[in-house]
């Protein structure tokens, strides 16, 4: 997970566009300076708040449409030679 700056936010300075989708709509539905934000993958983004509850917004690329649950399993990877 990648933490976004406050520079990263105001420039929109995502590596997706389903990224971008989910930041554009926490930007029009939160007041998104109080809170933090990471990336978590390609379609998912993690806000915190302050009293450290968080929620994972997801973008539906098939949908278009974006969700928010309070749980979200995080993909193990690995990396074999």
């Amino acid at each position: 997970m990648r933490l976004l700056s406050n520079e990263d936010i105001s420039k929109n300075n995502v590596d997706t566009i389903p990224q971008f989708y989910i930041l554009d709509y926490l930007k029009k539905n939160l007041n998104i300076n109080e809170f933090k934000i990471y990336i978590v993958d390609r379609n998912n983004l993690k806000v915190i708040d302050k009293e450290n509850n968080h929620l994972y917004f997801n973008y539906d690329e098939t949908t278009k449409e974006i969700s928010y649950f309070e749980d979200f399993k995080e993909k193990d990877y690995v990396i074999g030679i």
